[in-house]
């Protein structure tokens, strides 16, 4: 099986790809070739997330062939894009992952968005507020997507918790108290923000609560990138790429409704609201930019196989030893 890595070259805009045997670990260089011809390369090296990136194309594919919208709701799919970009990006990240540690990957981060993704389905699974009003609402595909996303989430979360705290790694470079601090600051401003969709006080106050928190949920992601750096597992790549395509159809999405329905929002005292999503949505954009900005940055540092390992790199090798002797 073959290992397909990003490198870019520090003093050059444009980037190559390696692909690296698992035997001879000889590096073969399949870059500068057209793009269908590195396409083909990248299948053979990653038939698993080809999979995983076809299965979202075909997904989408007959969505939209198949999509029929109100005129209240012509671009709701766009909400649903942003729900299934977010779960394919945490497909990704539990399928595509080479290090059981997940190098560089905020634990804080997945709690975050764990806790976004439940309070918000705490009030989309019964309420008809702040959903698709398309035909995909009659088979629950935008509630569908986010339990998805839950489940993954618990998913890595487990693993990536389970193998740290076996070979106690990673244990000091996160608080809690980081996302303790981001719920609350989450729920404070959901409390002057939220709006009436639901008809209901605390479901209207938990889905706003779930955007704050999810705009806030890369914060952990960025300062464990910015103070560490250093090389990353490779399906953090893909999940990086994935959420910032997620959070543009967020926030385009809420932009364009605030943009339409302005005078409406404002007739009706939703000056809070109207704020609120627009703000959420363009902090969930900025740090899903830091983040692939830092991303790039630690790629472009990266120079090769290491001659040393770090704790987490240790790890890894060490689970591999075990696999070995078992």
């Amino acid at each position: 099986q073959a290992l397909l890595v990003v490198h870019f070259h520090p003093h050059s805009e444009s980037s190559f790809l390696v692909s690296i045997n698992h035997t001879s670990r000889r590096p073969v260089v399949v870059g500068d070739l057209p793009p269908m011809q590195a396409l083909t390369e990248f299948a053979k090296a990653r038939p698993r997330t080809t999979g995983i990136y076809g299965s979202f194309v075909v997904g989408c594919f007959i969505v939209f062939r198949s999509l029929e919208a109100k005129a209240s709701g012509a671009y709701d799919y766009v909400l649903t894009l942003s729900a299934g970009l977010q779960a394919l990006a945490f497909a990704l990240l539990v399928c595509d992952s080479k290090s059981q540690a997940a190098e560089g990957l905020s634990e804080k981060t997945l709690w975050a968005f764990f806790i976004a993704h439940v309070a918000r389905l705490s009030t989309t699974f019964w309420g008809e507020g702040y959903v698709p009003e398309d035909n995909t609402g009659d088979v629950y595909l935008y509630q569908t997507l986010e339990v998805l996303g839950v489940m993954l989430l618990a998913f890595k979360i487990l693993g990536v918790t389970t193998v740290r705290t076996i070979h106690d790694v990673g244990q000091g470079l996160e608080r809690w108290s980081v996302l303790l601090g981001m719920g609350v600051v989450a729920a404070i401003l959901a409390f002057f923000t939220k709006s009436t969709g639901h008809n209901d006080y605390f479901a209207d106050l938990s889905w706003m609560f779930s955007v704050w928190l999810e705009a806030f949920a890369l914060i952990p992601q960025v300062r464990l990138l910015a103070a560490a750096g250093g090389q990353l597992d490779e399906s953090v790549v893909h999940f990086a790429g994935a959420t910032f395509a997620a959070s543009l159809a967020f926030g385009a999405f809420w932009w364009k409704a605030a943009v339409e329905r302005y005078q409406e929002f404002m007739r009706e005292g939703y000056h809070g609201f109207l704020f609120g999503i627009t703000a959420a949505a363009a902090i969930r954009m900025m740090l899903c930019g830091a983040y692939v900005y830092l991303f790039v940055r630690s790629s472009k540092q990266f120079q090769g196989p290491r001659t040393t390992k770090g704790e987490y790199e240790l790890c890894a090798q060490d689970m591999a030893d075990m696999e070995d002797e078992l």
